[in-house]
């Protein structure tokens, strides 16, 4: 009987075909490679664009005066609470001619030495004054009506409060100063609501108030 040969198919070797595989893999990692690193060079002068058009514009004059004028404005009428505890204990009036002819004079003096018009800060610290009374006398009525709301101790205003209100005074004639030269300005008003919105105060009496102590600080009050 006569067995036919059986014929073999060639074996690949399994080497062979690890490193052809390999070698696509290499390859294409390549290309990849090659496509990412393009990518980022074109996507380079965009960045830099986006970058330098993202910067911030400087604040105008205007809003900053108006900002920094503002923010001690409202520290100020924030020590409207003290004064009112240490006039809850002790009794005292709201009403203090006297005190407040000397801050009225002592702005006065401040203003004639860094040459701001000494009639204009007095109103602005008169309408200070009046803010401050107009919180105190709120916050006086509330108290009164609800005492357990009332502050347990009255703070003594000769070492916490009036040391406050001297730097104050001092800080915010210098403010003035810079406000002065663009309180006729159109944006002024504009400018002194947007800061009257953004700044924070401790009491809402005290930010009912808010709108006194500011109102003649441009040529135009923002009331009008």
């Amino acid at each position: 009987m006569t067995t036919s040969p059986v014929t073999r198919t060639p074996r690949r070797s399994i080497g062979t075909v690890g490193l052809g595989a390999l070698g696509l893999s290499a390859a294409v990692l390549s290309s990849l490679a090659g496509c990412a690193a393009e990518s980022t060079i074109s996507a380079g002068p965009s960045s830099a664009r986006s970058t330098t058009s993202s910067s911030a514009s400087p604040e105008p004059a205007t809003a900053a005066a108006a900002r920094a004028v503002v923010a001690l404005v409202a520290e100020r009428l924030d020590t409207a609470p003290e004064v009112a505890a240490a006039k809850y204990h002790s009794g005292q009036p709201v009403e203090d001619a006297a005190r407040e002819r000397t801050v009225l004079d002592t702005a006065r003096t401040a203003a004639e030495r860094d040459h701001v018009d000494p009639d204009w800060v007095e109103a602005v610290f008169a309408d200070q004054i009046e803010a401050s009374k107009q919180a105190q006398t709120a916050l006086l009525d509330e108290w009164s009506r609800y005492p357990d709301r009332a502050p347990a101790e009255a703070p003594d205003l000769t070492t916490t409060v009036r040391p406050t209100l001297d730097r104050i005074t001092s800080e915010l004639v210098s403010g003035l100063a810079r406000l002065q030269d663009v309180r006729d300005d159109p944006s002024c008003t504009r400018d002194l609501r947007r800061a009257a919105r953004a700044v924070h105060v401790s009491d809402a009496p005290v930010q009912q108030a808010l709108p006194t102590a500011i109102e003649h600080l441009c040529t135009v009050g923002p009331g009008h």
